[in-house]
């Protein structure tokens, strides 16, 4: 339980003066309470079996449950399989979203402030086949957990970036849906994190709308016609959610969209003007705090230009697929299952298909890509190994022999510790899975196996 005196003078005064003396209340008693426990499904690497005991179903995300208690998430394999992603629940509201506003259409989607990847994963689980999405993050270190993220969920239409969104600016007119989770004053996060309690200020507040407006103006600038916009903040105050979503639609002339999600399941409607907008509210949702609102590029916009050819990333800055060897290409095109472009890039094949790479070649100059496709294999002298990222990939073809394993040798496999292989298993490149999902690839020996698992990725700490 939180302590009455944790949460902020400042912020409740304000919070009955905008969201009213009643609602305020409920507020600030679900504040006091233990955050919900919520996962969300992988739709294309669906468990064949429930995760955990009782779960409870989302209402508003078909693929989202509520977990009794918390386990511990990180000795559980399929997590690391990418089979689930444990987040909060009012997030999850960005699925259903994309599901309403898209239907059955491939689309182009950049979502701009990713990191760590929740939302992002939410609206992959809503892509129809043959959409491809750039994600980008503008911190180092955030953008690394971030990849790793959509690493293990394993679409492979995905460019991964880091870099200011000033720079992914002039990509204009290039996207069909522009998703902005905000970076915001955290207010919705106060249940969960003393950090949100104590840095909370006024001050914070008017800075982080500030900025909130800069990523708003390069989102825009990147939005096809009747492109959409998603704005989402995961704080309470007026001057993030309502004020910044009015200043939208004055500023670019953007058609609100209704979700058709307010008014239900406890979700909570617009407390300021006339701009349909969703509050996710503890005390009202099962969830932590989050805003959200979208709009709609109208098709005369002024600021509507072509997208520029601006990177040939085979020719500019890999080594091209003409420097590699016929064999490791046609080698690393049976590792995936369909028709993927192979590119070369510093030693590192990828698989890419053409909408992705044509996406690719959209990205300017300078911007720093983490990662676009999936990386096949590395290039070692005359041979190819293969990358983790294949293994994680859902277009991975069964061209190595499998070996499933125990709970136990796959959080030891995890842990980067040793594991014995059946004396059966042939030598070579070798997938282990747990419970019929890929973990990722050993080497086998035979009188030993190397454990190719990422060590950047790997459990620590087995044993707590």
């Amino acid at each position: 339980m939180i302590e009455d005196k944790f949460i902020p003078d400042g912020f409740k005064t304000l919070m009955r003066s905008e969201i009213g003396e009643k609602r305020a209340e409920i507020l600030f008693s679900a504040l006091r309470e233990e955050p919900e426990t919520s996962l969300r499904v992988n739709i294309r690497k669906l468990p064949s079996k429930p995760l955990y005991p009782d779960m409870m179903p989302v209402e508003w995300c078909i693929s989202g449950s509520y977990l009794a208690e918390r386990p511990n998430f990180t000795h559980n394999p399929l997590l690391h399989a990418g089979a689930f992603y444990v987040q909060d629940a009012s997030s999850m509201a960005y699925e259903t979203i994309v599901k309403r506003l898209i239907g059955d259409n491939p689309v182009r989607v950049c979502d701009l402030c990713a990191a760590p990847g929740g939302k992002t994963t939410a609206i992959l689980n809503a892509l129809p086949e043959g959409s491809v999405m750039l994600a980008n993050e503008y911190v180092a270190s955030r953008a690394n957990i971030l990849k790793e993220n959509l690493c293990k969920y394993g679409y492979p239409d995905v460019i991964a970036t880091n870099c200011d969104t000033s720079r992914l600016a002039e990509m204009k007119g290039c996207f069909d849906i522009v998703a902005i989770d905000a970076p915001c004053s955290g207010e919705g996060m106060m249940r969960k994190e003393e950090a949100a309690r104590r840095q909370w200020s006024e001050g914070l507040i008017k800075q982080c709308a500030t900025l909130q407006r800069e990523i708003i103006a390069n989102g825009v600038e990147m939005l096809k016609p009747d492109g959409f916009l998603i704005y989402s903040t995961c704080t309470f105050n007026t001057s993030e959610d309502e004020d910044n979503a009015a200043w939208i639609a004055e500023t670019y002339g953007l058609e609100p969209i209704d979700t058709g999600l307010a008014g239900k399941y406890g979700i909570q409607g617009e407390v300021k003007g006339q701009i349909p907008c969703l509050r996710f509210m503890p005390g009202f949702t099962r969830g932590e705090g989050l805003f959200i609102s979208v709009f709609k590029k109208p098709k005369n916009s002024q600021s509507d230009k072509a997208p520029s050819k601006a990177r040939k990333k085979g020719k500019k800055d890999g080594k091209g697929t003409e420097k590699t060897d016929k064999r490791m290409i046609e080698t690393a095109k049976s590792w995936v299952s369909g028709d993927y472009e192979i590119v070369n890039h510093n030693g590192f094949l990828l698989a890419m298909t053409p909408e992705t790479s044509d996406l690719l070649e959209s990205i300017p100059k300078g911007v720093r890509i983490i990662s676009a496709g999936v990386e096949i294999g590395e290039i070692k002298g005359k041979d190819l190994i293969p990358s983790h990222p294949l293994a994680m990939s859902t277009v991975k073809a069964h061209s190595f022999p499998e070996v499933e394993l125990s709970k136990e040798d796959a959080l030891r496999y995890l842990s980067r510790d040793a594991v014995l292989l059946p004396e059966q298993t042939p030598k070579g490149y070798v997938t282990v899975t747990y419970e019929g999902y890929p973990l990722g690839f050993l080497k086998n020996l035979g009188n030993r196996a190397n454990n190719l698992y990422p060590n950047e990725y790997r459990i620590k700490n087995l044993k707590n």
